[in-house]
């Protein structure tokens, strides 16, 4: 493993870039201000991105983003109590944040946070689910993510429902996850 210094206090593992961009990903380090705009125009747009940034620089960005207006309209609130405590008990998964709530039009099924995680567990395993809720320091930000909510008591896809499940977490790391659309 390779570091090196850039500035003071700024350091740069090499040998993690070289990793990341040999499985085809692309690394941008920027001021903060340039990621920011960087992330507002891939929005804008409309175009798909994730973007795994310091969690003040995610913040920013989702401060900028959550309008109150914006807010209204997709439905966003507070994570009820009793979920965050469902998802801890059967998860062993520390959240809090802000998401809306679905309801299949099929069965009427409830869909939001639980049913998200375990959709994540059953698509992507559980290590990986675990993974993203337990980095550290990190904002993982999706930007018009290609994700279809699945109503698990009857497997329709509620992408079409009141435009598709939105979430902002906040998790016991200091770190977000968390989607715009």
């Amino acid at each position: 493993m390779t570091t090196i210094h850039i500035s003071e206090g700024a350091q740069i593992d090499l040998g993690a870039v070289g990793t990341l961009v040999k499985q085809g990903k692309t690394i941008i380090s920027a001021e903060d201000s340039e990621i920011i705009e960087l992330v507002m125009k891939t929005i804008q747009e409309g175009k798909t991105a994730t973007f795994y940034l310091k969690t003040m620089v995610c913040n920013e960005i989702t401060r900028r983003y959550w309008t109150p207006e914006r807010v209204e309209t997709v439905g966003l609130q507070p994570i009820p109590t009793e979920q965050v405590s469902r998802i801890k008990s059967d998860f062993n998964i520390e959240i809090d944040g802000y998401a809306n709530n679905m309801d299949c039009p099929r069965c009427g099924n409830h869909y939001s946070t639980y049913e998200f995680i375990e959709q994540g567990m059953k698509e992507h395993g559980e290590e990986t689910v675990r993974a993203v809720f337990s980095l550290k320091d990190v904002g993982l930000l999706q930007v018009h993510p290609m994700q279809n909510s699945v109503c698990p008591r009857c497997g329709l896809y509620l992408a079409r429902v009141r435009g598709g499940y939105t979430y902002d977490y906040r998790c016991s790391q200091n770190n977000a996850y968390a989607c715009c659309k």
